[in-house]
């Protein structure tokens, strides 16, 4: 019994978000029961993938995917997989995947997961329900946030039904469909759900919890994606200071939202801060996570748009490639993340007189972003304005004249740095083919920018 009574506690803990309580007392469970009922026993296996989980939390996740490679290979031998036990090993073992940035990998896990908890449980079943929403999240990292969306939708009304509003798993589902609003531009819909997620998580979790910081964090990001910057500052501020006291300056987490506090410097056009936070992000990733995360490879490709907003464009260009290449390796060449590097990287191109590789990208990125986000997607405009650029500097003037000029009051509406870039490598190679006049329009767009002067020398 007292391995059991541990093993209780572990789980307020863990709730609690006391990550580093509940790790001590899985391990304690763990050890009675290896001593008392062998490795082998499903009360030992299930006990190791609790310890998993909490491992996960700490972010520990080479940690927790070893333990629940070892115990997901037992369970499968001694209970077969579609015993309930396994199915929760296969649940954790997905979600570490996805924690690792493994995302094919999670993905193959949590469909496998979804569909023999519907068939075993039913698809109302709360468990079966957890799942698909662990499913959404993993839909929205691999960028298919249209079945992300219809998923998390799904999700949040069986769970609304079975545990109601207030349930910690179904603010967490609306925190997961927020993200997939605001990556498909419904940033209005994203805000309205996290400010209530964010409501009744301090309500019931507390203010300092995890599961409320990152939701905090999140409604950060979506205030910075409507214009509202010294918003998104001051919650950006407190929460990294939240998460370093309570998970740990070195924590995966901490670290996330602290590369996204830098990139709201980068909006509030306070470059060298966020310069200098995300040397310090970028150092520790790769020592915690690696270089092949795609935590860290986001991390080079923000920094190396930090560098294009600073005019250092050698810099930008050595992190830019490497985002390129790690992001198509890892995610695959139209991933919306990959298209994101590639048009940094046709930034830097452009600024540093490689127009005609600017161009191979742009052509590129223009024809997916087309397709995936539409014509009038503030990063499809952009892209257009850039290529319109390269096409004058290389001589191309008809090529130049058939890409429609974009409104660029449409393209300023998502508040990205790199709008200021684009529009200025325009107003630079209208000067250079003798448009004058509407080089000088442009400019009047950022009365106080030296960008336009910069653009010229």
């Amino acid at each position: 019994m007292f391995p059991d009574f541990k093993d209780q506690y572990a789980r307020i803990y863990c709730g609690a978000g006391h990550y580093t309580k509940a790790e001590k007392l899985w391990a304690f469970a763990l050890q009675n029961h290896r001593e008392v009922l062998g490795d082998d026993h499903q009360d030992t296996a299930r006990t190791m993938t609790r310890l998993a989980g909490a491992y996960r939390d700490l972010g520990q996740y080479e940690k927790a995917k070893t333990l629940l490679v070892h115990v997901l290979d037992k369970q499968r031998q001694i209970m077969g997989v579609d015993h309930p036990d396994t199915l929760e090993s296969i649940n954790s073992l997905a979600h570490t995947y996805h924690a690792l940035g493994q995302y094919e990998n999670a993905l193959e896990l949590g469909l496998m997961a979804v569909e023999k908890l519907k068939e075993i449980i039913g698809e109302d079943h709360p468990d079966t329900v957890s799942s698909m929403a662990n499913l959404g999240a993993v839909y929205g990292r691999l960028g298919r946030y249209e079945e992300a969306m219809k998923l998390q939708i799904l999700v949040l009304e069986k769970l609304r039904q079975s545990l109601g509003d207030d349930h910690p798993s179904t603010l967490n589902t609306m925190n997961n469909l927020s993200i997939a609003y605001q990556k498909l531009g419904k940033i209005e819909q994203a805000k309205h759900l996290l400010m209530h997620v964010v409501e009744k998580e301090r309500h019931l979790l507390g203010e300092d919890h995890p599961g409320t910081l990152i939701s905090m964090g999140n409604l950060a990001i979506t205030y910075r994606a409507l214009g509202k910057f010294a918003k998104a500052q001051e919650l950006h501020m407190l929460v990294s200071q939240k998460l370093c006291q309570n998970l740990g300056h070195d924590h995966p987490t901490t670290l996330n939202y602290m590369a996204s506090m830098a990139m709201t410097y980068n909006y509030l056009g306070q470059y060298e801060d966020a310069l200098k936070l995300q040397i310090s992000v970028l150092e520790k990733e790769r020592q915690i996570l690696g270089d092949g995360h795609l935590q860290t490879i986001s991390s080079i490709s923000e920094l190396g748009d930090t560098y294009n907003y600073l005019g250092q464009f050698e810099e930008a260009l050595k992190l830019n490639l490497l985002a390129v290449e790690k992001r198509q390796h890892s995610l695959g060449e139209a991933h919306p993340d990959t298209l994101k590097s590639m048009a940094s990287l046709a930034i830097t191109y452009g600024a540093l007189g490689k127009f005609e590789e600017a161009k191979r990208l742009q052509v590129y990125v223009l024809e997916k972003r087309r397709k995936t986000v539409g014509e009038d997607d503030p990063k499809t405009l952009r892209t257009m304005i850039h290529l319109r650029a390269m096409y004058y500097n290389l001589g191309n003037t008809e090529e130049a004249n058939e890409l429609a000029l974009p409104d660029p009051e449409k393209v300023i509406a998502d508040h990205d740095p790199a709008t200021e870039l684009v529009i200025s490598s325009l107003a630079a190679a209208y000067r250079t083919a003798g448009k004058v006049e509407k080089a000088e329009e442009l400019a009047k767009l950022f009365p106080r920018s030296d960008t336009f002067s910069k653009a010229d020398q």
